[in-house]
């Protein structure tokens, strides 16, 4: 296990974060996200030693981990948790869950029965990067509409219950929907996504984790994102990007 510090100082101003295994970063570019986004940021690698400044990722007294597998650094900041009850984040529009938070919702599935899911939106990442991203993942991805930008959002999905016990939920991004800050549907664009993808089958007690894409307008900071709505727009799970 790592063994993490912080230190504050007057000179610099920067987060160091000490680990045991800190020299086998350096030769890693790393990555830093701030509740569950990617930032342009760059952690710097001194000497065994990872700086951070804390002018610019704003997170004193936030939470953090350093992952040496994947090369990230994580920060959530206590403005990411919501105050509403936790029997109520994610389940209207007027409650969506922030990142990290995971919701438990009950749907029902002509195919796969009456089931509980467990869904937490884990990061997400919108602009040139999502771009880049998804013209690696097939040549074929078309760019963005004009006026418009993509956003790719990493969820994890678990089956808790379902009526059908030898029954698989079939999941795939279609089934999530990206809301627009004046309460319009977008429409979701057909590409294929970034690995991994959420696209699965899952028996009751499994999971997986991976990429949904969407297209949002540029000036719209505020989105959605939602999925298991009734046919009038009522219910299902509700995400903060």
């Amino acid at each position: 296990m790592l063994k993490k510090k912080v230190f504050i100082t007057g000179a610099i101003a920067s987060l160091m974060v000490f680990s045991a295994a800190a020299g086998g970063y350096a030769a890693t570019k790393m990555k830093l996200v701030i509740d569950g986004k990617s930032t342009a940021l760059e952690p710097k690698v001194i000497n065994g030693t990872t700086y951070i400044p804390l002018k610019s990722v704003e997170a004193l007294g936030a939470n953090y981990k350093v992952d040496a597998k994947t090369g990230t650094v994580t920060i959530t900041s206590k403005s990411a948790t919501s105050t509403a009850p936790a029997s109520k984040v994610g389940s209207s529009r007027n409650t969506p869950a922030p990142l990290n938070t995971p919701v438990t919702f009950k749907t029902d599935d002509i195919l796969s029965g009456t089931y509980t899911a467990e869904i937490t939106l884990q990061e997400t990442i919108r602009g040139d990067q999502a771009a880049e991203m998804l013209a690696k993942a097939n040549q074929f991805n078309e760019p963005a509409t004009a006026g418009y930008e993509y956003m790719l959002a990493k969820f994890n999905f678990k089956v808790l219950k379902n009526t059908k016990s030898d029954a698989a939920v079939n999941l795939n991004g279609v089934q999530f929907t990206l809301v627009s800050s004046s309460g319009k549907d977008y429409e979701t664009p057909f590409v294929v996504e970034p690995e991994p993808a959420l696209s699965a089958n899952l028996y009751v007690g499994a999971s997986n984790s991976g990429w949904v894409a969407f297209m949002v307008k540029k000036e719209d900071k505020t989105p959605l994102i939602t999925f298991g709505r009734k046919y009038d727009g009522t219910g299902g799970a509700w995400f903060k990007p």
